[in-house]
């Protein structure tokens, strides 16, 4: 099964989910400029940025007995204290270089100030390439510096959902859009078709 989605589907699904965030109260917004369609969500969430990790501080495994692996030290791979209060703003766009659909993002502080890369960075699950998987780039449709979750390997994971083109796009929210804080109500696996 392929991993990619046509524009004319993602714009339907777009619509879809749209009316059915109208009719829980999620808060999504369909924004039309031209022939291109995106839609917005904005919300304000508590967010603890992960400290900095040492090399000492990750699992290894250098063996298949999990007693003899390294394990993290919560000193050094704990969660700050106290929570910032951050607001996130989610664009979900599409790629037609890459046939899938891409999540930018701004985020901020209670203060307005704009978060870092290297804060982003903090927020997302540490993974080998968070440098390349969330990158800060102009928004296709707005021109403007967002952050972006690299759509570079969207298709070879939705390839292995397996939900069908119908879901495709809740589907693609719900396993992407945790790593930066965007989750989906449950409400929304119950439709039939998206």
């Amino acid at each position: 099964m392929s991993g990619t989605l046509f524009e004319d589907e993602f714009k339907k699904q777009c619509r879809a989910l749209v009316v059915f965030s109208d009719k829980i109260g999620d808060g999504w917004e369909l924004r039309e400029s031209g022939d291109e369609i995106y839609i917005v969500k904005k919300v304000k969430l508590p967010i603890q940025f992960r400290e900095e990790t040492t090399s000492e501080s990750v699992l290894t495994p250098e063996s298949d007995d999990e007693d003899e692996m390294v394990q993290e030290h919560p000193e050094t791979n704990s969660f700050a204290s106290n929570a910032h209060l951050i607001t996130f703003e989610y664009h979900v766009t599409y790629s037609c270089s890459y046939s899938v659909p891409v999540l930018y993002f701004l985020a901020w502080h209670s203060t307005g100030q704009l978060l870092t890369v290297e804060e982003v960075w903090k927020i997302a699950p540490p993974c080998d390439d968070t440098y390349s998987y969330i990158t800060q780039i102009d928004h296709p449709v707005l021109a403007r510096p967002f952050f972006e979750l690299h759509p570079c390997r969207t298709e070879q994971l939705m390839a292995l959902t397996q939900t069908g083109k119908h879901r495709y796009l809740v589907s693609w929210l719900s396993s992407l859009g945790r790593d930066v804080g965007l989750s989906l109500d449950i409400r929304y696996a119950m439709l039939e078709t998206l």
